[in-house]
């Protein structure tokens, strides 16, 4: 069998995802994006090329190297997501994503209050709303669909709800596995790669290949050591008034330094020390981290939770008053000793250090090697190197760095649009909407002809209908079909601004309700059936269910007037009177009063504070006194709009810098153990090829495992060798088979046959399979001849059912050490290992008699 594998480059030089193809079906992993490396016009420019072959795509990390394009792609490529593809991740992969995106885009200019904006907040959020969220060892069957497809995701142990992905076929297993840690940190467990007794999983062995990177290693430092040096640098640098600076990424190693935080201060307070320290968080996402963490519990470590419910009952991510979100431009407000967490995204980051980078005491702690989404850090990180090797030194983590220098950074200055040019940007973004919503009834109404079969037989013909171009495209502008469509009531601003989601949910359920009213069912009356049953047949609901249990579609148990005050909650105007506006914000709090919480995102579920009218949309800021972790709306296009403008400037770093390794990550050495010990028959390695560790890629070529580096946009096809058949006994043959037991759950029989290949039938038109025969064994011809060799005995010897049966024959059976019974003193049976066992002692009546029970147990083919 073959299957083909690419790595996507978006022009920024490395891997942004990989695309693996099968016969049927085509999977990308990973999408991501970098907007200081790559634009946004680029980006699509790329991706439009590769979506509309794409099946299936799956994400393995919250951050932006894994998922950064899924929101542009799903805003750009709707139509191929609503019609045809799933998208799968881990629930903390999707809330954690949410934060990351916001972050990154946040910081390019792609969503906010500015003149470069693409996104909306809730395109981001309705993209994540279409990924199916999954657990861990969660079986995701598509065998019916793509012709044997099935994923599962384990624990990668590097981030919350970070995935090893097994992607398994009727005759290919690979496992994809970009990042992941074998040992545990302060808030996961180690990756699920290895069990209890530190043996490979046996659904993770003998995969057709391992597709990964050797780019990224962690420190082969133990942990607690680890964390023991922060916690000194952070001491040190908190002492005489100073202030800590950790860029961190917010969807990643955030959490787990964040709760190493919090142990220290609450280390500190039992010796009166650091009782007033502030820990303060600068991002776009403001402190949605910590409320999904918050509602994410079960999926982080056991103890860490068993040690903070020891602690008072206390939470990891609850500090009460010390914790504030802040913006760069506040960081004044809060004069002397601090914690600052800083989002790594490169607006952010030149910010923070052009207010507080040129004063001795602050201490900047960088917690890994490089930093590929804020370039200004690096530049510190080659300073430094540069310095010792000035110096002759080498370059040691933990030792602190006095920078005293100056770089050059990317600053934004934002500027108030002119009447003139707000009011044609609004015009745009107008009818930009109503274009869009259009084009979305317009893949609504083809959806629904193919939902209901109409015309198309052929479901290759109905792809091409709909993705070989994208009906969102610019370029499409028949205004008398989506006229039709869009019905008299176009310029109402209600229908202009409803979401996608609920459109197609609306629609779907009317035309589901339509199609179960007019299409008939034939019903099967079976003669034997009661009087009853042919008068009222009963058919009863097929109930959806999976490994966990009966699927349910929580949405059947909200009420009604709910999800019509949730409706027009989204529907209301924003009005510019202040006594309408007050109103408004008196009637949804009143609405959340009574509810008590919002279903849906679990960051609405509260909300302690509303942004007032006065409240300033065009920049990063809060109001004073706010406690309001979650409250995006100064990212929103409602009043004021702003021009951005990116320009260079050198600032003077005065700030003392230590670097340390935190990542969780697997080192060098572990990783050329522990992979070749799952019998992969490839390794293949992610692009480029200048980047990967040559250290570990020679280990694995000597341990006899074929090591692939691939090329970027070249699709490589693969050959595997098939070592398993899936055979189906011919029933003729079953009934002449004579089947041995050999414990209470297994029974063997010998099986000799003649091999025959038929030809599955094809059951549905529409289902996108690839042609498959199937091999049956029947009984040989009376001229065939049976080959007979030696017997061979299968089954387990157990010690315990064996001695019963010696007692029985009034022999002293007895055990003398671990898996040694003792017969009469004279004979012995050890058992050696489940397919080994010795029966020693000297030729007897007794030996023959052991030897025949033994035998006994076992079955012969």
């Amino acid at each position: 069998m073959t299957y083909k594998f690419s790595c996507c480059d978006d022009g920024s030089g490395t891997t942004v995802g990989s695309v693996v193809q099968f016969d049927n079906v085509t999977l990308l992993i990973d999408p991501g994006w970098n907007p200081s490396k790559v634009s946004y016009e680029q980006c699509i420019k790329y991706w439009e090329k590769v979506i509309p072959e794409v099946d299936v795509i799956i994400l393995s990390q919250p951050t932006t190297e894994c998922l950064g394009a899924h929101s542009l792609l799903y805003y750009n490529f709707v139509s191929h997501f609503i019609s045809r593809i799933q998208v799968y991740a881990t629930l903390p992969v999707i809330n954690l994503g949410r934060v990351s995106t916001i972050d990154s885009y946040a910081s390019a200019g792609v969503i906010g209050p500015y003149d470069t904006n693409k996104l909306d907040l809730e395109d981001i959020d309705k993209s994540f709303d279409h990924i199916v969220p999954l657990k861990y060892s969660q079986l995701v069957d598509l065998r019916s669909r793509y012709d044997g497809l099935t994923l599962l995701a384990y624990n990668a142990g590097v981030c919350p709800g970070g995935s090893i992905w097994c992607i398994s076929t009727y005759s290919e297993k690979l496992i994809y596995a970009k990042r992941w840690n074998h040992t545990r940190d302060n808030i996961l467990n180690a990756a699920s790669i290895l069990d209890s007794a530190g043996k490979p999983l046996s659904t993770l062995m003998r995969p057709s290949a391992i597709i990964t990177t050797l780019d990224k290693f962690g420190s082969s430092q133990p942990f607690k050591k680890r964390s023991k040096s922060f916690k000194d640098t952070l001491k040190r640098g908190l002492s005489s008034d100073g202030s800590v600076i950790i860029p961190v990424d917010m969807s990643g190693k955030f959490l787990d330094l964040f709760t190493q935080v919090h142990e220290l201060l609450f280390e500190s307070t039992k010796i009166n020390a650091h009782t007033q320290v502030p820990v303060l968080i600068v991002s776009y996402a403001r402190g949605r981290t910590l409320t999904y963490a918050k509602s994410m519990l079960e999926w982080l470590s056991p103890s860490l939770l068993k040690t903070w419910e020891n602690r008072n009952n206390t939470s990891p991510f609850e500090i009460g008053s010390r914790i504030k979100i802040i913006s760069p431009n506040e960081l004044n407000k809060y004069a002397g000793t601090k914690i600052c967490f800083v989002s790594e995204v490169e607006a952010l980051i030149n910010e923070v250090l052009t207010k507080v980078g040129n004063s001795e005491k602050t201490t900047l702690i960088l917690t890994k090697p490089n930093f590929e989404s804020a370039s200004s850090l690096d530049k510190i990180l080659e300073l430094l190197k540069q310095k010792e090797s000035n110096r002759k030194s080498s370059f040691k983590e933990g030792k602190p760095f006095i920078c005293d220098n100056y770089i050059s950074i990317d600053t934004i200055k934002e500027e108030p649009l002119k009447k003139e040019e707000l009011e044609a940007f609004k015009v745009q973004l107008k009818e930009k909407k109503q274009n869009r919503n259009k084009r979305i009834l317009l893949v609504q109404r083809e959806s629904k002809k193919l939902a209901n079969g109409g015309a198309i037989i052929d479901d290759t013909k109905a792809d091409r209908s709909i993705n070989g171009q994208d009906i969102l495209a610019d370029n499409i502008n028949d205004e008398s079909v989506t006229d039709n469509i869009i019905g008299e009531d176009e310029d109402e601003e209600e229908e202009e601004n409803d979401n996608l989601l609920s459109l197609l949910k609306d629609n779907s359920e009317k035309s589901s309700m339509k199609k179960n009213i007019e299409v008939p069912v034939d019903i099967i009356i079976q003669p034997s059936a009661t009087l009853k049953h042919k008068m009222f047949p009963f058919n009863p609901i097929k109930v959806k269910k999976d490994d966990y249990g009966s699927v349910v579609d929580f949405t059947m148990f909200i009420p009604d007037d709910v999800d019509n005050i949730n409706q027009n909650s989204r529907k209301r105007p924003i009005k510019d009177d202040s006594r309408s506006a007050n109103s408004v914000g008196e009637e949804e709090d009143k609405n959340e009063d009574e509810d008590g919480y919002n279903v849906g995102d679990p960051v609405s579920k509260k909300r302690k504070h509303r942004t007032s009218r006065t409240s300033r949309y065009s920049g990063f800021t809060a109001a004073e006194g706010s406690e309001n972790f979650d409250n995006l709306d100064y990212l929103k296009i409602e009043k004021t709009l702003s021009k951005r403008t990116i320009s260079t400037a050198n600032i003077q770093l005065k700030c003392s810098v230590v670097v340390l390794n935190l990542q969780s990550l697997v080192d060098q050495r572990s990783a050329s153990i522990i992979w070749p010990s799952l019998r992969s028959r490839k390794m293949v390695l992610s692009a480029p090829k200048q980047v990967q560790n040559e250290e570990v890629m020679a280990k694995l070529t000597n341990k006899n495992i074929e090591v692939v580096n691939m090329p970027l946009n070249k699709i490589v096809e693969f050959n595997t060798t098939i070592k398993a058949l899936e055979i189906s006994i011919d029933s003729e043959l079953d009934n002449l088979l004579k089947w041995q037991r050999i414990s209470d759950s297994y029974t063997v029989a010998t099986v000799v046959g003649r091999l025959v290949k038929e030809s599955l039938p094809q059951v549905n038109n529409h289902q996108r399979t690839a042609s498959r025969n199937k091999l049956v064994l029947k009984p040989l011809k009376g001229s065939s001849r049976i080959h007979k060799t030696g017997a061979l005995s299968i089954g387990d010897v157990r010690l315990v059912q064996l001695k019963k049966q010696l007692t029985d024959k009034n022999y002293i059976a007895e055990f003398k050490g671990e898996g040694t019974l003792v017969i009469d003193g004279k004979v012995a049976v050890r058992k050696i290992n489940d397919a080994e066992t010795i029966i020693d002692g000297t030729p007897s009546e007794l030996f023959d008699t052991v030897k025949k029970l033994v035998t006994d147990m076992l079955a012969k083919i």
